[in-house]
């Protein structure tokens, strides 16, 4: 016999429910259409492979030519996403890349050779390499990552080889955080190892690597939003401590004030900072660099250079009569940058080798942290304390029971238990901690970032980058959060929570709303302690990038990439519920009824029409869903394609939003009233 459950609790979890779509993608060719420059458009190569990096907090992907992510401006292939997310739940990639690449420049003899990306062609002077992954972790099970990734290419007019090797850690420190970066937090960042061999039989006089992007800062994706102009108002800057060189979005074009806050609640805004630093330059590590070792340049869209002359000259500023842009920040505007480095004599089958971290924060202090965490990743020669390994969550793990609540089961082997911290030389697992998120109630980012300590950036270097906290707005969570700790699991009680299946546990979320659409995901963590070669570490926890199984690369080429937690909306197949004469009935109903816009608003996190619906219950697969105005004229229809519940986003047959007004619904062979009120 199915529970009963009492109409009136329906109907108010109804009224705090939620809903997540997805957003409709802009067709690409209009975006190839409007990125056409010279004449020339992208057009994707059949030799053109990619790696990911998707486990950590910062999402990139490079191709078998060189360049990061892609040249398309519609990141199809992420650069720079953060947080990372493929998810289209009303956000979609929050992909700060445009075009970026490497420009690598060889003087042989007084003649520059080059082989040149993140340009508008796929190379200029490249021919593709391959590209493999695969993971770097100990053999001792404790923990996998990091996720390394070779990508190699050849640049023939100078005989050289390029060979890139990337690493990247899904450890996000201490404690989850939605803005902060902690001290113990390696997710942020991403380690690119280049090495550039001679196979010519003459010496390279001079070798340049420029590390190039066009950061259009910051946008609403999976595809921009090309009636905002986001990529006019950017900001380049950088911070001579950590030879750091960062882009962000200045939030209203022709000014740089309020850059934590947003003006268009659409985007999402977080105050981020992409960019990158230097580590090591040919042997030479960042504490031995000096400001003439790095050069930092910045220039707009009407000025790209378009010679390899004209590219080596920029690249090499820092040496020049004029010198760099260091200490010369511009007025917001459409930016690129470069930091680029050079040295000299590399012989006939020698290598140079240049390591540089691609990073994110949000503000200039989070992306400051995100700095110094990679210089301890390179100190430490890439051997980072790490949390235990994740557990695992089937794509069926997380599910509505028959009563309406949820259940949570993970796997965990009694070997991951067990297993041995190769740092500290001894078994630490010390629990679990059960993650959530949910599209109702709002978030607010200047709640958030005042509870973790975030900052605001007052930074006048020639120009003007003050932000305020409080300037904030209310946001819906996604899948990536933010995540709030609902259980926290200690070792000594797993057993209270085994499954029917040996190394496996269950959780039951009593807490939900029918309709309310959630992210869940189960953290390991451990005992706090230290070793040998990292000193004192705090107890660490896993990422949700590594809880839920591997998905479809974007590049359809059948690889898989790391997943972030997946929607849950709360339903049941039948609702039985007590009536108001007392009696049972599983008659078709529809709420929110009245539908109001401020309710899709307050409780449903829907700030635009994009997400607005009305759900009708007990619909049986097949049933006709049908809506008449008041003069009996038919506004919408649909057909159940399974028993339970049936959206409607409140647009016509004829693809306009409803307007005000009292309409007739039809189910099967039931009827009933629904108001919207806009």
């Amino acid at each position: 016999m199915k529970r009963k459950i009492n109409f009136k609790a329906i109907l108010a979890g109804v009224v705090i429910c939620g809903l997540a779509t997805n957003l409709m993608a802009k067709d690409i060719l209009d975006i190839l259409d409007k990125q056409n420059i010279h004449g020339r458009k992208f057009m994707r190569a059949a030799s053109q492979t990619y790696v990911y990096h998707t486990n950590g907090d910062l999402w990139m992907g490079w191709d078998s030519y060189g360049n990061t992510g892609d040249q398309t401006c519609s990141a199809i292939i992420p650069g720079w996403v953060y947080p990372g997310s493929n998810q289209a739940s009303g956000h979609g990639y929050l992909n700060y890349n445009c075009r970026a690449g490497y420009w690598i420049i060889a003087d042989i003899g007084g003649t520059l050779y080059e082989g040149t990306t993140g340009q508008y062609d796929i190379s200029e002077g490249t021919e593709p390499g391959e590209t493999s992954g695969t993971w770097g972790g100990s053999g001792s099970g404790y923990n996998k990552e990091p996720w390394i990734t070779t990508s190699d290419w050849l640049i023939p007019s100078a005989n050289l080889k390029v060979i890139a090797t990337r690493r990247s850690w899904s450890f996000n420190g201490e404690s989850n955080t939605y803005f902060a970066v902690g001290d113990h937090d390696y997710n942020d960042f991403i380690i690119e190892e280049i090495a550039v061999v001679n196979n010519g039989t003459a010496t390279v006089d001079e070798l340049v690597l420029a590390s190039k992007a066009d950061h259009d800062c910051t946008w609403n994706v999976p595809f921009p939003d090309w009636d905002y102009a986001f990529w006019t108002d950017d900001i380049v800057d950088y911070d001579s401590n950590y030879l750091l060189t960062m882009e962000l979005d200045g939030d209203d074009p022709g000014s740089a004030a309020n850059d934590f806050g947003i003006d268009d609640p659409a985007r999402e805004y977080r105050g981020v900072r992409v960019g990158q630093t230097i580590l090591e330059i040919n042997g030479t590590a960042y504490g031995d660099l000096t400001a003439a070792d790095v050069n930092h340049m910045w220039w707009t869209g009407d000025e790209d250079p378009q010679t390899v002359a004209s590219r080596y000259a920029m690249a090499t500023m820092v040496s020049s009569s004029t010198g760099d842009k260091k200490d010369n920040n511009p007025t917001p505007m459409d930016m690129r940058y470069l930091q680029s480095y050079s040295i000299t004599d590399l012989a006939a089958g020698d290598t140079a080798t240049f390591v540089v971290a691609v990073l994110a924060g949000a503000g200039l202090a989070n992306t400051q942290m995100a700095a110094a965490n990679a210089r301890k990743a390179y100190d430490w020669g890439w051997n980072l304390p790490k949390p235990p390994p994740a557990p695992q969550i089937a794509s069926d793990g997380v599910a509505t029971t028959a009563e309406g609540k949820v259940s949570v089961t993970w796997s965990y082997s009694d070997g991951k238990i067990a297993a041995v911290d190769p740092d500290k030389g001894e078994a630490d697992f010390a629990g679990f901690r059960i993650y959530k998120a949910a599209t109702a109630p709002r978030q607010n980012s200047a709640t958030i970032m005042t509870a973790e300590g975030v900052s605001a950036d007052d930074l006048d270097n020639g120009g003007i980058m003050k932000g305020d906290v409080e300037e904030g707005t209310d946001f819906t969570s996604s899948a990536t959060g933010p995540y709030t700790e609902v259980l926290d699991i200690a070792a000594a009680d797993i057993g209270n929570f085994a499954g029917s299946t040996a190394g496996t546990y269950t959780w039951t979320d009593e807490n939900v709303a029918i309709g309310l659409t959630y992210w869940y995901y189960v953290a390991a963590y451990d005992a706090a302690g230290s070793d040998a070669v990292h000193g004192s570490v705090p107890s660490l926890e896993s990422y949700y990038t590594m809880c839920y199984p591997m998905q479809a690369a974007p590049d359809g080429l059948g690889g898989e990439i790391s997943n972030v937690p997946t929607a849950l909306t709360v339903s049941v197949d039948e609702l039985t519920y007590t009536n108001l004469d007392g009696n049972a009935s599983i008659d078709v109903f529809v709420a929110p009824n009245p539908w109001r816009a401020s309710v899709m608003e307050t409780f449903h996190g829907a700030t635009t029409a994009q997400v607005y619906f009305v759900r009708f219950y007990n619909v049986r697969n097949g049933e006709d869903v049908q809506v008449f105005d008041v003069t009996g004229n038919l506004v919408f229809k649909g057909t159940a394609e399974a028993d339970g519940s049936f959206d409607w986003n409140l647009v016509s047959r004829t693809r306009n939003q409803v307007s005000t007004g009292i309409y007739y619904w039809k189910v099967g062979d039931q009827s009933g009233k629904l108001a919207v009120i806009r």
